[in-house]
C-alpha cells in the first residue's frame, strides 16, 4: 500500500518548517526547496509505478533535502535490468522488518523523512474500488519515514539515488480503509511524529530505538475523504481534482 502520493503543491516554506528546521535554518533550506524542485510542476496525484522523484529531508551532513527516485535499488544490484525489475517490489518496506530483508537491510540506516501532503489508499467495495485521500487535518505539510540507498549503474557509472517509503500497521481509520482482501492486513505509511523526527534521522540509533518508534499515526490527527477516479478511462490524472472531495453515494451507507 502508499504507492500514490500528492506533493510540491503547499508553500516551500511549511516543508521546511516540518523538517524540524530551526528558525535560522528557514532561509537556507527553502533556497535548497527551490533549487532542487526548480520545473518541477505541482504534483497533486502521482504513481509510485512511474518512479517519480520524491522530496526527502536528511541531517546526515547538516539539514538537506533533496529529490529521490521512488523505488529502492540496493547497492548490490548487477544491472539496469535487475534494477527495474527490484525497483518495483520496493516502493514500500514493511517497518517490522526493513533490518532483516535483503533489499532493505543497508539502507534501514539511512533514513530519512519524506515530505508530502498527503497520500491515497483505495478502499474496496462491491466490484469497484474507490480512492481516498488522506491527508493531516490541520493542513500541513506530512513526513512520511523513507529508507534511501544510492545505486552506482556499471554500464554507464551514473548514480541513482532510491528511496522507498516504510509503512506499519493500520489506525482505526486505514483499517476501515485498506481493505484489500489480496493485502497482508491493512497497512499504512508510517507517518512520523513530530517528536521523534531527530530518533528517526539519527544514523547511529540503534535498532531497538527505531522499532519502538515505528506504529500507527493518530487518527484524530489525520482527515480522510473520498476523491474523484484515478485509475481507468475516468482518472482525472496529476491536477488538483485529484485532491478534492468527490462522493460516491454508494459509499454513503457505510
Amino acid at each position: 500500500m502508499c504507492y500514490t502520493v500528492a506533493y510540491l503543491t503547499k508553500r516551500k516554506i511549511r516543508y521546511a518548517k516540518r523538517a524540524g528546521a530551526d528558525p535560522d535554518e528557514i532561509g537556507e533550506l527553502e533556497r535548497q526547496l527551490d533549487e532542487v524542485t526548480e520545473g518541477l510542476p505541482p504534483m497533486h496525484h502521482v504513481s509510485g509505478f512511474t518512479h517519480p522523484r520524491l522530496l526527502c529531508f536528511t541531517r546526515d551532513d547538516g539539514p538537506r533535502f533533496e529529490l529521490r527516485r521512488w523505488g529502492l535499488i540496493p547497492h548490490w544490484v548487477k544491472d539496469a535490468a535487475q534494477a527495474v525489475k527490484i525497483g518495483r517490489q520496493t516502493l514500500n518496506a514493511r517497518g517490522e522488518t526493513i533490518f532483516e530483508k535483503p533489499a532493505f537491510r543497508a539502507a534501514s540506516s539511512k533514513r530519512c523523512l519524506i515530505m508530502v501532503d498527503g497520500f491515497y489508499e483505495f478502499h474496496h467495495f462491491g466490484k469497484r474500488t474507490y480512492p481516498y485521500h488522506i491527508r493531516m487535518n490541520d493542513g500541513e505539510a506530512m513526513a512520511l519515514a523513507g529508507i534511501r540507498s544510492d545505486w552506482r549503474d556499471p554500464q554507464d557509472n551514473s548514480l541513482v539515488i532510491t528511496v522507498s517509503i516504510v509503512t506499519t500497521a493500520a489506525n482505526p481509520m486505514m483499517r476501515l480503509i485498506h481493505n484489500n482482501p489480496k493485502a497482508e492486513g491493512p497497512r499504512m505509511p508510517f507517518i512520523v511524529p513530530s517528536g521523534s523526527d531527530r530518533i528517526w534521522l539519527d544514523p547511529n540509533a540503534n535498532r531497538d530505538a527505531i522499532e519502538g518508534i515505528i506504529g500507527p499515526y493518530d487518527e484524530r490527527e489525520l482527515e480522510a475523504y473520498t476523491v474523484p477516479p484515478l485509475l481507468g478511462k475516468q482518472a482525472v490524472g496529476n491536477v488538483e481534482q485529484a485532491t478534492q472531495r468527490f462522493d460516491y453515494p454508494e459509499l454513503a451507507l457505510l
